[in-house]
């Protein structure tokens, strides 16, 4: 289990797992401020914030040890991928199941304020 797709893998989970948090706890203030819509529009943009990096984590490590053309196209997949999944999973939010914007952006901002968190101490 300590092969480079299996480390970078858990790697990605545990940036996911820290954006959820940050976002949670975006979620409980607005839960306290405005009430549970509020809070579960926040949630919902952790969630489509850490998925979406979840997603890119993963394929960006899934060849492991590999060379770098092999690399590069799966990042380019995981990136692409990871945008399509937050355009589409935005626009259901906003538009289709029509979730508060403030607290869904600043649940979506908390999230990737999590992963620079992530950057400066997950290892």
């Amino acid at each position: 289990m300590n092969d480079p797709a299996s480390r970078g893998k858990r790697l990605a989970s545990r940036y996911a797992a820290l954006q959820l948090a940050a976002a949670a706890a975006v979620a409980v203030g607005a839960a306290v401020m405005s009430g549970a819509p509020a809070a579960r529009a926040a949630l919902a943009g952790g969630v489509v914030v850490a998925t979406g990096n979840l997603l890119f984590g993963w394929l960006l490590f899934a060849p492991g040890a590999a060379a770098a053309p092999r690399i590069a196209r799966a990042m380019w997949a995981g990136q692409g991928l990871k945008w399509l999944w937050v355009v589409t999973a935005v626009w259901l939010a906003l538009g289709v199941m029509t979730l508060s914007p403030l607290p869904f952006l600043l649940g979506m901002l908390a999230a990737q304020a999590g992963f620079w968190v992530g950057i400066a101490f997950l290892r």
